[in-house]
């Protein structure tokens, strides 16, 4: 059986897609983004084969696409691997006024950008990187208990790996008495 005959048509419809990438209106971008995402994950192939100019068109069109298309294209940032330090010390600070969004999945995307390229950087860019990751991560431990969950999860993760991202908020880590009882748990 054929390639086309598996996929059932989806070589023209990734084709479109991909070609969608390049439009002009954010929403389009974000979108062919986030049916590219589903349709490589579904089939465990990476549909979108983005180059470093794909990348830079995302980039571009973060900050004019709703919140959701943010959590795709920031997850789709999270794939990129930056050649020289200066391209990843760009993206981060594109990124990082996604820390100060209202939607706790934009925030956890853009730390998950800033986190993957944060090896990619030297140690000041890397400490001043984390007193602005810093803020946002205690900000989510202040909302509902699911959200709550979620992130103290996500914040063990990456301080088993970068201890001096909250150095100076271990006050936020201890128990309130009308904490749920999963939150207490992580």
């Amino acid at each position: 059986m054929t390639y086309e005959a598996q996929c059932g048509g989806r070589p023209r419809i990734i084709g479109t897609l991909r070609a969608m990438i390049s439009d002009n209106n954010p929403m389009v971008v974000s979108n062919a983004v986030a049916a590219l995402h589903e349709l490589s994950m579904s089939a465990g192939k990476d549909f979108l084969k983005a180059n470093k100019n794909t990348f830079f068109k995302i980039l571009n069109t973060l900050n004019d696409c709703t919140e959701w298309g943010k959590v795709f294209l920031l997850d789709t940032l999270a794939k990129y691997n930056p050649k020289s330090e200066r391209v990843a010390q760009d993206i981060c600070e594109r990124i990082t006024p996604q820390l100060q969004h209202v939607n706790p999945a934009v925030v956890m995307s853009a730390v998950k950008v800033i986190i993957h390229l944060f090896d990619r950087l030297d140690s000041e860019q890397q400490t001043q990187l984390a007193k602005k990751l810093s803020p946002p991560l205690v900000t989510l431990l202040h909302t509902e208990p699911e959200i709550q969950y979620v992130a103290l999860r996500n914040i063990n993760l990456i301080v088993q790996k970068y201890e001096k991202i909250l150095n100076n908020e271990i006050k936020v880590f201890f128990c309130k008495y009308n904490d749920a009882i999963y939150v207490k748990k992580e």
